[in-house]
Order: structure tokens, then sequence, then C-alpha cells
């Protein structure tokens, strides 16, 4: 074998392996738990792999779950918002609320369970123990099963306008 051969491969391989490194981490699949009585949670181990060693446990977007973020998504959520300006006052109280209900450098112990901090899981989970975790692309979503359960619910009620306007976008994106 030649030398350029040798090193085209080597090179192949290093490009190939920075392909991966920049590979976005997409979070998928669906997973049923229970929180244990002290308030703990299960991070299925594919997730986990994901998210690293530290991590961040928040508020949705629409505070109606519980998202977890690897370290880098949620700096890249933060500075987001921070671009929107601080001089909205509405802006600013949803941040307050936000940033309240935020914990960083969040682990898992042994086990594979994360302590979702009391203030959160109140607000947020109220009194229930049994949850959804799902993949929500850039981040974890933890929800109450029947949350889960309704919103499916109102999913399949508006999947028929759903693909209407899906077929529409993708009309539109071929013109």
């Amino acid at each position: 074998m030649d030398d350029n051969h040798v090193n085209g491969s080597q090179e192949n391989a290093g490009s190939l392996e920075k392909q991966g490194a920049e590979r976005k981490i997409r979070f998928i699949g669906s997973f049923n738990h229970s929180l244990d009585a002290k308030g703990r949670l299960v991070i299925p181990q594919n997730f986990r792999d994901k998210l690293g060693e530290q991590f961040c446990v928040a508020p949705s977007f629409d505070f109606k779950s519980i998202a977890v973020y690897p370290t880098e998504m949620w700096e890249k959520r933060n500075e987001a918002y921070e671009k929107l300006g601080k001089l909205n006052p509405a802006l600013n109280r949803y941040l307050e609320q936000f940033y309240a209900l935020s914990y960083d450098g969040q682990t898992c112990d042994g086990q594979g369970r994360v302590l979702l901090p009391a203030n959160i899981r109140q607000k947020i989970l109220g009194e229930e123990r049994d949850v959804e975790i799902t993949g929500a692309n850039d981040h974890i979503r933890v929800v109450a099963e029947k949350v889960s359960s309704d919103s499916w619910s109102q999913f399949n009620a508006e999947l028929p306008q759903l693909l209407d306007m899906i077929a529409g976008l993708e009309a539109n994106n071929h013109e």
C-alpha cells in the first residue's frame, strides 16, 4: 500500500470523526417512568449519554413540562433570550419565572437518576408521579402521563389540519 493511500485513509477517518463530533445531538423516543418518593427520575441511558456529565433542568417554553437540556443547548437558549432585549417588561416577567425554575449543574447519580428540584416539580408536575420522558430534538421533555395522554388526543384531533398545513409548506418549498 502506498503512502498516499494510507494518508488519504487517515484523512478520511479524521474527516468522518470530525463530522461525527459536529453532528447535532437529537433526543428522540419516548419512555414512561415514575418519580420515586424523593422526586428522583431515572433518565434513560440513551438520553444520559447525550446529556453529558452536567445538564440543566428548566421549564419548557410554555411551562407545561420540565425540559432537561445539555449545557450547550441551555446556553444557546439563554443567548436567544438575551437577544430579544431586556427592556421589554413582558419578556422580563417571563424570564424571571423561567430562571426561578431553572437549575444548572445537575447530574445523574450512579443509578441514572436525577433529583428534580421540588420547586419546579411541584409547579409543573403537581403531585403526579407517573411521567412520560420524550425526546424533543435538542432537549428531553418530562410531562405528567395524564397531560401527555391529553396532548396525544388533541394531536389526533388536529392531525388532518396539520397534514394539510405540512402539504402546503412542502408545495411552497418546491416552487
